[in-house]
């Protein structure tokens, strides 16, 4: 190949980005706008907020949405840097677009409501484990192995939250209040067993019926079906009435009259016992 034609080649390499360039589109002025949407895309799909609360809330449909954002993204990257600006920017704004829609499908939980849903949780754990703690231990049919793990299962939870990551540690903690509610919720309702427990004194006894009441409390606190309309209104009246017999049974005991004491704590455990039953719950 001679010089003349060396000379050529080179001015057509030299000349080809420039071509692609004006192909895609001539007017580069507008390349520093496109450039800063692309930046505010980056961040928003980086380690902002609103990414994070989505990445917790797990939803399928919204990560998806994410991930088409982020092809939208580096598309638009290659584009620009092809110096095509109007592809750029129409890739950029569906990104933008696509992202701002996935992130408002995401529930918006900031770090009080989940410290909030973390702390119920707890306090659900630990209530669960008292009122099993008060019934026979034949009817336990939980292990000391099963025990030690629910107990760790708490411990982990309770060193994410102590870190912030209050998502997480209410994720550790469903579990362990299902299995325990399933387990205080066939105690409860074998109630043939209640009267066969020996007590070592009438306040043990009184502390014994007191934790069957909040038991029942917490299985309906717990309960995941509304009620029947039809039977809203006796689950109600059978509460009023149990809450009723609680508190003077609560007085008497502080004035250490037992027996009434504990005559009324039982009659607010039947009336709790009516209304879970009434509320249709299963378990």
């Amino acid at each position: 190949m001679n010089a003349k034609n060396n000379l050529a080649v080179l001015m057509l390499l030299s000349f080809a980005p420039v071509a692609q360039a004006a192909s895609c589109d001539e007017d580069q002025s507008k390349a520093p706008q496109v450039a800063q949407k692309l930046d505010l895309l980056a961040r928003l799909l980086d380690d902002s907020k609103p990414l994070r609360r989505a990445q917790e809330a797990g939803d399928a449909e919204v990560l998806g949405k994410i991930e088409e954002a982020r092809r939208s993204l580096a598309e638009a990257r290659a584009a620009l840097d092809e110096g095509c600006v109007a592809e750029a920017s129409s890739l950029s704004s569906a990104g933008l677009k696509t992202a701002t829609t996935a992130f408002r499908k995401t529930p918006v939980q900031n770090a009080m409501q989940l410290q909030g849903a973390y702390e119920e949780a707890l306090q659900l754990s630990t209530s669960f484990l008292l009122s099993l703690d008060a019934q026979p231990e034949q009817q336990h049919e939980l292990g000391e192995d099963d025990l030690t793990g629910i107990e760790r299962q708490i411990e982990r939870a309770e060193s994410l939250a102590a870190g912030g990551n209050y998502a997480e540690a209410v994720r550790l903690l469903v579990p362990v209040n299902d299995r325990l509610k399933r387990r205080l919720a066939v105690i409860l309702s074998n109630k043939t067993l209640y009267y066969e427990k020996a007590f070592a004194s009438e306040a043990d006894e009184y502390a014994y019926y007191r934790e069957q009441y909040e038991g029942y409390l917490m299985l309906l606190k717990t309960a995941k079906n509304e009620p029947p309309y039809s039977a809203r209104n006796r689950i109600e009246s059978l509460l009023g009435s149990a809450s009723g017999l609680y508190q003077q049974a609560e007085s008497d005991a502080a004035a250490e009259s037992w027996d009434d004491a504990i005559y009324k704590m039982q009659e607010a455990v039947g009336h709790a016992e009516q209304a879970v039953k009434a509320s249709g719950f299963t378990y």
